[in-house]
């Protein structure tokens, strides 16, 4: 199911909105989410060891709401959305709701973070 993936410094792993199958949980170094309008970056997180990125889309099915570029050189272990998906079908309804309006949250805040040059 899982496999590490290397990314070099100032590579991205992904960037907004790309299709999005799969999410990472990094296994060393960091990573800058950023999200862009046009010309304009803006870095809204930085993760590292153990933490997960990608996970939104699992939730929502939208694509990619942010970038993701290696700050240094960095390993991730994969973790494709089909099993994963199956293991929300277990779940109750609800918790899979819950997940789906934090996804939707964070998505309108990185919208209004974008929209607002002068942060």
């Amino acid at each position: 199911m899982a496999e590490v993936v290397s990314v070099k410094k100032d590579e991205y792993l992904f960037k907004q909105d790309d299709i999005a199958e799969c999410m990472y949980i990094v296994k060393s170094g960091k990573i800058s989410l950023v999200i862009t309008n046009g010309t304009y970056e803006k870095e809204v997180a930085v993760v590292s060891l153990g933490q997960l990125i990608g996970e939104m889309p699992l939730f929502d099915k939208k694509l990619r709401s942010a970038g993701a570029r290696a700050l240094v050189d960095s390993e991730l272990v994969k973790l494709p959305y089909k099993k994963l998906e199956e293991e929300l079908l277990t779940m109750p309804e609800w918790v899979t709701s819950i997940l789906r309006k934090l996804s939707e949250k964070i998505r309108e805040t990185n919208d209004k973070l974008i929209n607002d040059k002068k942060s």
